[in-house]
């Protein structure tokens, strides 16, 4: 390859980009004394000066332009400015300071993105309690709305249920032939979790059958409502036990509370 042929290369091998073939007939390349020397000194020693790549770039481009195919002196000045520091990546202060406050500002970022996902992890938790308080005065509502609808019908019975034990609460009951069997009591004494209180429909003949388990809740009330589970003419009385969590298939122990039907 000529200097003319080499001519469009001399950028390139400037800044180092060249490579195999071009870059050896760039070093290789016959040349003449260069005219404009002491333009290209002028200019390659800016490059050196400068903390920018992009002032290497222009230098080469600039001799190219001047110089045409005049390469000799041209390749061995290329090489100068393409070894020097200046022609080389340099990253700048402001690089720096710019990268350190990035860095700054993405930890600064991430603290904050951990933060905001506890937030959102305790706001998710806050309304998962909500959702499941709110289903519980719900569904207390609900049972509310079907006691007093047993209590108030014309064909309920109203019975009380009267306590073996006298330091014990009445019990209120409402049974109705179709709605069920509706249970109230006030004041009722806590209960170990390991126990339960069972209502038992006992029919004129036959064995008690089961009707509900229930709790008295934290201020001592009951509020239930239950299906009948025989026809109501046939109930010869109510009465409740209590039994082992869970309930039991038949009273294991003596009744505590109960009232004639029939």
């Amino acid at each position: 390859m000529d200097c003319e042929q080499l001519a469009p290369l001399y950028e390139e091998y400037a800044l180092g980009v060249l490579e195999g073939e071009d870059a050896r007939g760039n070093r290789s390349a016959p040349g003449a004394r260069v005219p404009a020397l002491h333009s290209w000194n002028r200019e390659s020693a800016l490059g050196r000066r400068s903390a920018r790549a992009d002032v290497a770039r222009s230098a080469a481009s600039s001799l190219v332009k001047r110089q045409g195919p005049e390469c000799g002196q041209i390749v061995r000045q290329l090489d100068r400015i393409r070894q020097s520091p200046a022609s080389r990546a340099v990253f700048p202060v402001w690089a720096w300071a710019a990268a350190a406050a990035l860095a700054i500002l993405t930890g600064y970022s991430i603290r904050q993105m951990g933060n905001q996902t506890t937030q959102l992890a305790e706001l998710r938790r806050q309304m998962k309690v909500a959702t499941m308080q709110n289903k519980a005065l719900q569904d207390q509502l609900e049972v509310g709305r079907q006691v007093a609808s047993v209590m108030m019908s014309p064909d309920s019975m109203p019975l009380k249920l009267m306590p073996k034990d006298k330091n014990m609460p009445m019990v209120h009951a409402y049974l109705h032939p179709h709605m069920g069997v509706a249970i109230t009591c006030e004041q009722m004494p806590a209960m170990p979790a390991a126990r339960t209180l069972q209502l038992w429909s006992v029919p004129k003949n036959g064995k008690p059958m089961s009707v509900a388990i229930f709790h008295p809740d934290s201020q001592g009330q009951i509020v239930i409502v239950a299906p009948v589970n025989m026809p109501m003419n046939e109930i010869a009385m109510l009465a409740v036990t209590e039994e082992p969590a869970g309930g039991s298939p038949q009273p294991t122990a003596a009744i505590a509370w109960s009232a004639q039907v029939n």
